[in-house]
């Protein structure tokens, strides 16, 4: 059973679903602690999982894995397509977080500002929102007190836009481009969470 303890979680969903054998996880811990990449990466890698049952199997450890001061923190998706919206949504409620949707620069200020449980640990931005933008609503948050350490992961489909982030020093947790798989967004939610969490350091390096 020694062995078998050492398994992270995620590879005891796999094992106890049968996705996976003894003999792979083995394999794909040794090749992860050779490569430092993500175990799930390393299976899909080897052919023992395809990307699909590896997505459902990552939302299914963050469900397990978290608290409920974690898992149960609320996000706010900022996008005015339905369709983007709605399937970010579904993807991080499969991971067990709370979700709002807002697809305006106002509403989304409202939520930004909320009190209490309504008021979002994380914002998922789209930067091509109508109007003044999502840069603009980016540079807005970042001027206000109460939201200016809010975490920002932005997700767009302009990813030139990543630049203008740049040029007017726009602190951002993370830029992905669409479309991103589903792994990839709850990784980097959990990442950006757990980084917020963590006690603070010096940012000399």
């Amino acid at each position: 059973m020694s062995e078998r303890s050492s398994h992270t979680l995620l590879g005891e969903l796999l094992l106890a679903e049968g996705l996976i054998t003894s003999a792979q996880l083995s394999e794909a811990l040794n090749r992860q602690n050779e490569s430092r990449v993500p175990l799930g990466r390393v299976l899909v890698d080897m052919g023992a999982l395809n990307t699909r049952q590896l997505e459902a199997a990552l939302r299914r450890q963050a469900r397990l894995r978290g608290t409920p001061g974690e898992v149960n923190r609320f996000i706010l998706v900022v996008d005015d397509d339905p369709e983007v919206s709605a399937v970010v949504r579904d993807i991080l409620v499969g991971a067990g977080y709370r979700v709002g949707v807002a697809d305006n620069e106002t509403e989304a200020v409202g939520r930004a500002l909320a009190s209490d449980e309504a008021r979002p640990a994380l914002i998922m931005l789209d930067l091509g929102l109508p109007g003044p933008g999502g840069i603009e609503l980016l540079a807005w948050l970042r001027e206000q007190e109460h939201t200016r350490d809010l975490p920002v992961v932005v997700l767009t489909g302009s990813p030139d836009l990543e630049y203008e982030i740049q040029r007017r020093q726009l602190h951002i947790n993370c830029f992905l481009a669409k479309p991103v798989a589903a792994s990839r967004l709850i990784e980097v939610v959990e990442t950006v969470l757990a980084e917020v969490s963590a006690p603070v350091q010096s940012w000399g390096g």
